[in-house]
């Protein structure tokens, strides 16, 4: 996440060298490369391995919305992966379709879909 544009202050939980949780602080419009109603937020990457499947999380938090990716038990019905968008006003989950089962393809997959999810968030 140090080499994605935007992403600083990068953190490691319980360390680097072990990391479950990876935090970073967010510039938006340097990710998205354009101008932004909100300036900043944090994306929080969650990884715990277990037999069968593993729980791994990409979630974004600004002041206004909360969004991402969960590959938990949390909304069967919607696949083995959900999208949720979180509001004041509103939360929505639906299927969030990502077929990879490693951690590092997961993350790609889940930030490559970060600005679009974005963009539809820009009227909040």
């Amino acid at each position: 996440m140090e080499n994605v544009p935007g992403f600083h202050d990068v953190r490691y939980d319980p360390s680097r060298i072990r990391p479950r949780t990876v935090v970073a602080d967010v510039d938006v419009e340097l990710l998205l490369g354009e101008s932004f109603p909100r300036t900043d937020a944090k994306v929080e990457v969650l990884w715990r391995p277990r037999e069968g499947t593993d729980v791994q999380r990409v979630h974004w938090a600004d002041d206004v919305v909360n969004l991402g990716w969960h590959k938990d038990d949390d909304h069967p019905d919607l696949g083995t992966t959900h999208f949720q968008l979180e509001t004041d006003d509103e939360s929505v989950h639906e299927p969030g379709v990502i077929e990879v089962e490693a951690p590092l393809s997961f993350l790609e997959v889940c930030l490559d879909r970060l600005p679009d999810e974005l963009q539809q968030t820009s009227d909040y």
